[in-house]
């Protein structure tokens, strides 16, 4: 877990206090759908003051919040960025807690299919509902009453506003997530999204899952942070000789070709911001999970010098800063510009802050 970003905006001459600061926390990092002991899957949390908005919520991200001392009765909205289970998979545990502890609509944006798994998933804990009623007092409102999911639009071109509140404005374009063809009939293809974010005086930018994608350099253009997925297609090959020897060449190829062309490898990041005049870079979405690859460079091999972090989704684990501005829980909130550290034994992609 690695929390990123923190910005006090310059408040205007008339206000008397600043602006709240912003910050974004790493919860979750570990990509694909498998359960990692290590890392908790994909999950952001973007902390203002005291309002919380998560981008992504895959496998853990409560425990993970827990773990981070962000309260859950906090979340003010849910964004997420496609529909794979390492992404989306916790969303019907934080519509149940919402609807537990706290009142009003929260909002949850999404490419298309949004409504009907948050709609879906609210109406199916009705039994959940039933089992909590109430000892005292009025009965609560069903679930379904206490979520506003939306739909964003196909095939986003520009970066486009779809929520903003007195915090934070958040902006969001398609990207070429599903560029393989599928090997069976499909309806629809599915949609994946980008986010843009301002709050506390910086922009964030969260690439979700996106193979490379001209609307992805838009929509990070002169980002302060790059948050962005990040695979290493030859250690997947590997994993894959070494646990799928009994599958089928073909598909441990098919396999292979949807990693390089759906995703980003160190080199696309690398392209993606220097095109895109980032200030910083992070990254998250590992796969394989680097616990299990022994030679770690090629999850930044290719990405600028001394410009990148990577996220890590446990608290204990050592951390090592890049060049960046950090904080990690911690640190009880004093951010510290981070400076290179040279001392470890091998090139490792877990960080601790550096005081300077």
């Amino acid at each position: 877990m690695l929390s990123i970003g923190t910005a006090t905006a310059q408040a205007p001459q008339q206000a008397s206090t600043p602006a709240p600061r912003a910050e974004w926390v790493t919860l979750g990092t570990s990509g694909g759908p498998s359960v990692q002991a290590e890392r908790s899957q994909i999950a952001n949390a973007l902390v203002v003051g005291d309002a919380v908005y998560l981008f992504d919520v895959g496998n853990g991200v409560q425990r993970q919040m827990a773990k981070a001392h962000i309260p859950e009765r906090n979340v003010a909205a849910v964004f997420i960025t496609h529909h794979h289970l390492d992404h989306n998979a916790s969303l019907g545990p934080i519509i149940v807690t919402h609807w537990s502890f706290k009142s009003g609509k929260l909002p949850i944006y999404g490419p298309a299919g949004t409504v009907h798994l948050a709609s879906g998933l609210a109406a199916a804990n009705t039994p959940t509902e039933l089992a909590g009623f109430p000892t005292a007092g009025p009965a609560k409102p069903p679930a379904t009453a206490e979520i506003e999911p939306h739909d964003l639009p196909d095939d986003i071109q520009q970066p486009t506003l779809v929520f903003q509140d007195s915090r934070v404005r958040v902006w969001a374009i398609g990207v070429d997530h599903y560029q393989v063809k599928p090997s069976i009939p499909l309806a629809k293809m599915p949609q994946a999204v980008a986010y843009r974010v301002e709050a506390g005086g910086r922009v964030f930018v969260f690439t979700g899952d996106s193979g490379p994608s001209a609307r992805l350099i838009k929509l990070a253009s002169g980002a302060d942070v790059l948050i962005s997925e990040i695979v290493e297609p030859e250690a997947v090959a590997n994993q894959l000789m070494k646990n799928a020897m009994g599958a089928a060449p073909r598909v441990r190829d098919a396999v292979i070709n949807g990693m390089s062309h759906n995703h980003l490898s160190s080199a696309e990041v690398g392209k993606l911001a220097s095109t895109a005049q980032v200030k910083r870079v992070v990254l998250t979405h590992f796969v394989p999970s680097p616990e299990v690859v022994s030679d770690r460079s090629g999850f930044t091999d290719g990405i600028f010098p001394r410009r990148w972090l990577v996220g890590q989704s446990t608290i204990s684990a050592t951390r090592r800063c890049i060049s960046a501005a950090v904080r990690t829980p911690e640190d009880n909130g004093t951010a510290t510009e981070g400076r290179i550290e040279e001392d470890f034994k091998e090139k490792a992609i877990y960080f601790r802050i550096a005081r300077i």
